[in-house]
């Protein structure tokens, strides 16, 4: 179905290429390509999908065909009926505001008549399972509920092939396992699935083949029962997630109490969704991750804390004495989940100043975060150019030189490799033995089980416990 051989492509504007690429995918076969970020997967996907160098402009050699055809030379209509694409992070894929709308936009596009339409829509709904959804808006819906819906969007014209990218970085555990659920059904319809990704392991049960490629080529291929054997060492050295993790050692607990937060509420006006009666307390140097799954109230409840939001009742103390949200929005650094959000500057160097004092120590700050994630390479790209788990590890790089009280990290590891989590657990560790809170929400079991003194669970907006050990069964 999908043929790839000998292909090299090299951006206009001079972004990392890929180079000498072949591998074949049989019609039902579900390939997952790995590696470190910026290595060449997004690019290889660009090219089978034929967005480059259609959309994304450069040079590209050697043959692509998909069914026989090759992209780069079909219209627009023709690359719908041959491919489903689902991003990251499906809302940049959105165009309409309700569910129905947005799954029926694609055969809308090539004028399907209303009756083809609607007969697709039944049965592409309930073969996703999201016949709840379709009355709803999209921006009301969980991350979860979002990326089905992307999918029923790219399946509804009966594609031959369906691309993900990164497909569970925004996912909680259940969520993951639905998605897992919804590939091997989309398998048995003979779809070829083609699938970038650093978390590897829940696709062990659906995947064919591994593909690991390194600085734009294919080094290895593995079979699930290749990657199996391969141990932490071996994965680590590769820039691929481990596994598992060695659990965090503990600091000393301090008894000098920094945030006191009791009987914490907010509801959204639109939704009355929110968090209710949140108590926690924080102390100097804690690292606490906040668990549960997609629309807990995690990214609410930090907000709050924050002060990007002003709470309903309940109250926060900030060193023994109340914190309006003026003032926690001094000592609160919020890194957010969607990196783009908060890139400003044409360089990863600036970008880390942006705002700041110049002053010696911020120089001895920058200098050590470029090193610790691994930006030195990068510093003089603008940030747009690069790779989402690049863009990640700019904006945490840029936290690590504030002088904030309080970080709060919103999945810090989604879309990133092996080394990008290694480099925030150690990260988070030195924060916390400056005496910094960190406050982590996150469906990562290694980066939590690696770095926190507690664990917090919401449910519905409510705590419903909090303890020393994670939970999850998902890493």
């Amino acid at each position: 179905m999908i043929k790839v051989q000998n292909v090299f492509f090299s951006y206009s504007d001079g972004d990392p290429s890929i180079k000498d690429i072949t591998f074949s995918i049989k019609s039902g076969e579900c390939v997952v390509i790995c590696g470190k970020s910026g290595s060449g997967k997004s690019t290889i996907l660009r090219t089978i999908s034929g967005l480059a160098p259609v959309f994304y402009e450069g040079e590209l050699k050697g043959k692509v065909e998909i069914d026989k055809q090759i992209p780069a030379e079909l219209d627009s209509e023709e690359r719908a009926k041959l491919f489903g694409v689902v991003f990251q992070d499906p809302r940049s894929q959105f165009f309409m505001n309700s569910v129905q709308d947005e799954i029926c936009f694609a055969a809308e596009n090539i004028g399907l008549s209303a009756h083809e339409i609607r007969q697709k829509l039944d049965e592409i709904v309930g073969f996703v399972g999201i016949e709840d959804l379709l009355s709803k808006d999209i921006d009301d819906l969980s991350s979860g509920q979002k990326q089905k819906v992307a999918i029923a969007a790219s399946l509804i014209l009966q594609p031959k092939v369906l691309i993900l990218d990164e497909p569970t970085s925004n996912l909680d555990a259940d969520g993951v396992k639905v998605l897992i659920k919804i590939i091997k059904k989309i398998k048995d319809r003979g779809i070829s699935i083609i699938i970038s990704e650093h978390r590897l392991e829940p696709f062990n049960e659906v995947v064919n083949r591994f593909l690991y490629i390194d600085r734009g080529m294919l080094r290895e291929v593995w079979s699930k029962e290749d990657f199996e054997r391969l141990d932490n060492e071996s994965l680590s050295k590769l820039g691929l997630r481990p596994k598992t993790i060695n659990k965090s050692t503990k600091n000393k607990k301090s008894n000098d109490l920094i945030l006191d937060i009791e009987s914490l509420s907010f509801h959204y006006k639109k939704t009355k969704l929110g968090i209710d009666d949140i108590n926690l307390k924080l102390y100097k140097g804690e690292v606490v991750s906040l668990l549960g799954n997609n629309g807990a109230g995690k990214t609410t409840l930090c907000k709050v804390i924050s002060g990007l939001l002003k709470e309903n009742g309940g109250s926060i103390k900030y060193r023994g004495k109340l914190a309006n949200r003026n003032l926690r929005n001094k000592f609160c650094y919020f890194v957010m989940q969607d990196a783009d959000y908060q890139l400003y500057s044409d360089s990863v160097v600036s970008e880390i100043s942006i705002g700041k004092k110049i002053t010696e120590k911020l120089k001895k700050d920058m200098v050590d975060s470029l090193d610790a994630f691994s930006l030195n390479e990068l510093k003089d790209r603008h940030p747009a150019s690069l790779s989402g788990g690049e863009k990640q590890r700019v904006i945490l790089a840029a936290a690590y030189c504030s002088d904030a009280d309080v970080y709060i990290l919103d999945e810090p590891t989604s879309g990133m490799d092996g080394d990008g989590l290694h480099s925030i657990i150690k990260w988070v560790k030195l924060l916390s033995e400056k005496g910094k809170i960190v406050v982590i929400i996150t469906h990562d079991s290694l980066l939590a089980e690696a770095t926190s003194d507690k664990f917090l669970y919401l449910e519905e907006g409510k705590q419903i416990k909090e303890g020393k050990k994670v939970l999850y069964e998902y890493n």
